[in-house]
């Protein structure tokens, strides 16, 4: 081989190494140039789900704050049951009381007779005993 063959392979593997090294640069910036579109899509999607992230994160505040008011009515109502229940005890204890000194006072009824809440019991079963004073009114 002589100098001109060795200059001129020489000269083709250097201008394929620099068309090789440019194709791999522009490669890359099309790369990039792709990436970025690629990036700035992502961020204008993100962009609008940011907006229904909050919207759904404000109606889900809205819902815990309904539940907590929900909760504190049933409480309220509950502490409400029971001052009922507690007043409707106390009212049924006066009735009781009030049917027992009636009931000693009553000279018709008998000092053993059945308390209210015996004559209560029998009314609802049906198995009211007479006492003597009714017993003396059938004869």
């Amino acid at each position: 081989m002589d100098t001109g063959s060795v200059v001129l392979i020489i000269v083709v593997a250097v201008v394929l190494l620099a068309g090789i090294v440019f194709a791999v640069r522009a490669s890359g910036a099309k790369k990039k140039e792709r990436d970025r579109g690629r990036a700035a899509e992502l961020r204008e999607q993100a962009a609008a789900q940011a907006t229904g992230v909050q919207q759904r994160e404000a109606h889900a505040e809205d819902a815990s704050r309904a539940a907590e008011r929900a909760r504190e009515e049933a409480e309220r109502l509950e502490a409400e049951a029971a001052d009922r229940a507690a007043a409707a005890e106390r009212e049924r204890a006066e009735h009781q009381e009030t049917m027992r000194a009636a009931d000693e006072l009553d000279p018709d009824v008998p000092s053993a007779a059945p308390t209210t809440t015996d004559t209560e019991a029998e009314t609802r079963t049906g198995t009211h005993r007479a006492t003597p004073a009714e017993s003396s009114r059938t004869e």
